[in-house]
């Protein structure tokens, strides 16, 4: 494990000697439904150099710390999930993947079962009539998934770090500057808090590219500043949220390789990851919007761009093989309209957009020679569960999900997207999964003309549970008035479908389903 260096410790032990924090004080907990009193200390937390205000302070059990994850995780850029019946929590970041139950010492890492040290548990834990919070041992968690932990128990303060944060003594900031960059660009109006509901890019040349970022009020203040090794530019809005579906957008061109999200109670993150970093500068586009234009030193190519200029633009020819079979997914369905969106009053419905795409992809691959299941035929509702189980029971070469975007308070919110699972992303088929995404991406981009919101990582149930290549479509916005009108004619629902049937095709060409 790498360590934090002593001068770095020192800095941050120094800035707390102006908080109040490792108090001994006795404090009301509730968990496993009663009272009990805790007479430990709370202690201060530390991640990649922030301090992190959380409703509840790590707590000690068993001489283990617990600590609340979302607040804790989501720094570091980890998505965590919560599967409220079974009181379970799943963490993603990177290739790894964690579940754990309240009060049980099992957890799963990448599917496999393993014990729990010293039986520390998760847990559900409020102070008396306060907000509660899942606890779960931040050691255990942190090194399973590659993050750095120091404890000083002397002086109350627990640091995580995800490695990229770390100084050695040259580099290790000041006092002032430490205070300096958390007090910036105070909220002024606490009232409204604003919220990033959009986030796109435009590759605007071979050197250059536009992330545009856009939130539902007013942004109140930011700060911006770059990291080496790897590189970055940062983006930080003050006292913001998220509300998008993605915590990461693969972008993998013009030397700007992803962009990635995550928040805290303080602001909201925007990171760029470049490669051959030249420049930047922010551009304030409204009061709820900037751009980040970053520039690269030369072109980079695109890790993910198809090997074949004819997947890009131009007529696909390639050679059907009925033997492999292609599983269709229309979103949602049944007692689950989806988003819904307006035409002059008249609501319209995403389930029903889904599967009239659905059909027309499934009509152009079997028009073609291919061979097509899909999930539901009518308005039924599979679950997220018995979608991708179809598709690995049928043997299945490529799964693919389709659906239509959605966001509140952002109507000017527009373009294609598509997604696939970091956790179902290994080439066993001989292509994977984020291939088969950017050809379908490519694809619909030419036919439809679409803003390109590019391809993005998300762990949605029904694609990391495919054994297979899997994606999720997302065709356009129903929020937006000129993409719901579009949409819902057959003209482009057949330009939508034929840049799906058309990536798929593309894609199964690589393709070889093992025995």
């Amino acid at each position: 494990m790498r360590k934090l260096s002593v001068s770095f410790i020192t800095v941050i032990m120094l800035l707390f000697c102006s908080m109040t924090f490792a108090s001994a004080e006795t404090v009301l907990l509730e968990y496993d439904g009663g009272i009990h009193e805790y007479n430990g200390a709370l202690y201060a937390l530390v991640v990649n150099n922030q301090v992190i205000e959380t409703p509840l302070e790590p707590i000690i059990f068993n001489d283990r710390a617990l600590v609340p994850v979302r607040e804790i995780f989501e720094e570091v850029g980890a998505t965590v999930n919560y599967i409220g019946e079974t009181q379970t929590v799943e963490i993603f970041y990177n290739s790894d993947y964690i579940r754990m139950s309240i009060n049980d010492n099992i957890a799963y890492i990448n599917g496999e079962k393993t014990n729990i040290p010293d039986n520390v548990v998760p847990k559900l834990i409020s102070k008396l009539g306060g907000e509660t919070k899942t606890m779960v041992p931040v050691r255990f968690i942190s090194e399973t998934i590659g993050l750095d932990v120091e404890f000083d128990s002397e002086d109350g303060a627990i640091l995580i770090s995800d490695g990229y944060t770390m100084y050695d003594e040259e580099q290790s900031p000041t006092v002032d500057e430490i205070v300096n960059s958390q007090q910036s660009d105070i909220q002024t109006d606490t009232s409204v808090t604003p919220y990033v509901c959009d986030v796109s890019y435009e590759i605007t040349d071979d050197t250059n590219v536009r992330i545009i970022v856009t939130t539902d009020s007013d942004i109140s203040g930011y700060s911006d500043f770059t990291l080496s090794s790897p590189e970055r530019v940062i983006l930080d809005l003050t006292n913001a949220k998220l509300n998008v579906t993605a915590d990461s957008i693969s972008v993998n061109s013009s030397g700007v390789t992803s962009i990635r999200l995550g928040d805290n109670d303080e602001r909201a993150r925007v990171v760029v990851d470049v490669t051959n970093f030249q420049s930047y500068y922010i551009e304030e586009l409204a009061s709820n919007m900037l751009a980040i234009n970053v520039t690269t030193k030369e072109t980079v190519s695109p890790t993910a761009a198809p090997s074949n200029a004819t997947e890009q633009g131009g007529n696909v020819s390639v050679t059907p093989d009925s033997s492999k079979l292609i599983v269709l997914d229309a979103g949602h369905g049944g007692t689950d309209p989806g988003a819904i969106g307006y035409i002059d009053g008249e609501a319209i419905l995403e389930k029903d957009l889904t599967l009239e795409i659905t059909y027309k992809v499934k009509e152009i691959l079997e028009e073609a020679g291919y061979t097509v299941s899909m999930t539901r035929t009518g308005d039924t509702l599979p679950s997220l569960t018995e979608r991708p189980a179809q598709a690995n029971e049928e043997n299945a070469a490529v799964f693919v999900s389709i659906h239509i975007n959605s966001v509140e308070n952002a109507p000017e919110a527009n373009g294609t997207e598509v997604y696939y699972a970091t956790e179902n992303n290994g080439d066993e088929y001989g292509t994977t999964s984020e291939k088969l995404a950017t050809n379908i991406l490519n694809r619909m981009l030419y036919y439809m003309g679409s803003t390109n919101r590019g391809v993005k990582t998300a762990e949605h149930a029904v694609t990391r549970r495919c054994e297979m290549p899997a994606a999720l479509v997302e065709v356009g916005f129903i929020t937006n008035a000129e993409e719901v009108y579009n949409m819902t004619t057959e003209e482009y629902q057949y330009k939508a479908a034929q840049g799906i049937a058309e990536g798929i095709m593309i894609t199964l060409k690589d393709i070889t389903v093992p025995n």
